[in-house]
């Protein structure tokens, strides 16, 4: 897979199929209401490119309820593999919102997120469930499709 050959907008496409998919394995009520909105705006982002990208950095981040403490909490191996999966994921989504802004300092952990994400992004999914190098590689192949 080379994700160099899709553009901004189908990059930021699939890496939030990505974390949809990951999010089917976590179960906590309250995370997946977060992941549902943090998805939501994703979406709204890819489709308008008028959200900010401190709002998706907020799901990281937020002291109350961030996906990194989620993350921390969790001991079940495979739901803290979604988790990287979804982090990752908004994460992408988040820096390119801020470069859309034309933002000069990002946060760090949305600093550092660059292409190479998607490695671990998918790692991460694959390590869920092995089956779901199929998705991936399907969701990628629509991704491609729509750049040609």
């Amino acid at each position: 897979m080379d994700i160099t050959k899709l553009d901004q907008k189908n990059k930021c496409t699939l890496a939030i199929r990505l974390a949809e998919k990951a999010s089917s394995y976590l179960q906590e009520r309250n995370a997946k209401r977060l992941i549902n909105e943090a998805i939501e705006i994703g979406w709204r982002w890819v489709h308008t490119e008028e959200i900010s990208g401190e709002v998706l950095y907020d799901f990281l981040d937020n002291e109350e309820n961030g996906f990194t403490l989620f993350q921390e909490t969790e001991k079940d191996e495979r739901i803290v593999r979604a988790w990287d999966c979804i982090i990752d994921a908004v994460a992408y989504v988040s820096r390119a919102a801020y470069e859309k802004e034309g933002i000069k300092y990002l946060p760090e952990p949305v600093e550092i997120v660059d292409d190479n994400i998607f490695t671990h992004m998918i790692q991460s999914l694959i390590l869920c469930d092995n089956m779901e190098r199929e998705y991936i590689e399907n969701e990628y192949q629509k991704c491609l499709e729509e750049v040609e």
